[in-house]
């Protein structure tokens, strides 16, 4: 009888410190906080508009690695994005940028996390050039290489230079 009551009493204390433990992590987190995700220049800081963003997001390295979550974005004018909702409340995120290669060294396989963002804001990395900036909670500042997207004129040949010389008269 008393080993019965000691088992009867030792599993409410169990489940006690269960019920405790899990009023800690409430789960799933809903964030209503906005993110905005800012695509800058490495070497000058200059934000980069109409880029196309491909953000990927989870809960685990496997998540990511699946890409179970993924969104698009594109930035306005001035070189941001917000942070899609269905994304918002993920623990983890990866960021591609279409036709850029990002600036930090890892830049295929790097991960960030998102409370870090919202709580402290947090910045990439910058192997491209000397552009900084400072943090901002809810701002995800991302440093690109910028590839130059106007063709370099051509030399003109005999030929062009005749023609034109031609027209001159």
């Amino acid at each position: 009888m008393i080993l019965s009551l000691a088992f009867c009493l030792g599993s409410r204390l169990l489940l006690l410190a269960a019920q405790v433990r899990g009023a800690d992590e409430t789960f799933p987190v809903v964030h209503n906080d906005p993110i905005t995700i800012r695509i800058l220049d490495g070497t000058d800081g200059r934000p980069l508009a109409h880029a196309h963003l491909s953000l990927v997001a989870g809960y685990n390295q496997r998540d990511l690695h699946l890409e179970m979550w993924h969104e698009d974005a594109l930035t306005d004018d001035h070189g941001r994005a917000r942070f899609p909702d269905a994304l918002a409340n993920l623990p983890f995120l990866q960021i591609r940028v279409a036709k850029q290669h990002i600036c930090q060294p890892d830049s295929g396989s790097a991960t960030f996390n998102v409370d870090r963002i919202r709580r402290d804001g947090l910045s990439t990395a910058n192997r491209c050039g000397t552009a900084t900036v400072e943090d901002a909670p809810g701002v995800f500042t991302v440093f690109v290489k910028i590839k130059n997207a106007a063709p370099k004129p051509a030399l003109p040949t005999a030929h062009s230079v005749s023609s034109i010389a031609a027209q001159s008269r």
